[in-house]
């Protein structure tokens, strides 16, 4: 689609969230300066499928057609440390 329409090449962004003893990842992908993100987010094994979500919600946002899931917005969860 990119290469077709004169666009330059996507560029991923892996993102991570440490959950207790375990960590959740997110894919985002940026595609004209704007970042289209992955609505869920997955155990490390299916990172592939959120970078194939983030592709698909930019795809289909350049396209005009409406995204049905979530809305695209910022994530405000950043990594805080807890005082005792």
């Amino acid at each position: 689609y990119c290469t077709a329409n004169q666009i330059a090449q996507p560029q991923f962004q892996d993102y991570s969230d440490p959950r207790g003893i375990r960590t959740a990842w997110s894919s985002g992908v940026v595609v004209q300066g704007r970042e289209f993100r992955a609505h869920l987010w997955r155990d490390y094994r299916y990172l592939e499928q959120s970078r194939e979500e983030a592709a698909e919600i930019a795809w289909k946002t350049l396209n005009g057609i409406p995204v049905t899931n979530a809305p695209q917005f910022t994530y405000g969860r950043g990594y805080t440390t807890m005082s005792r």
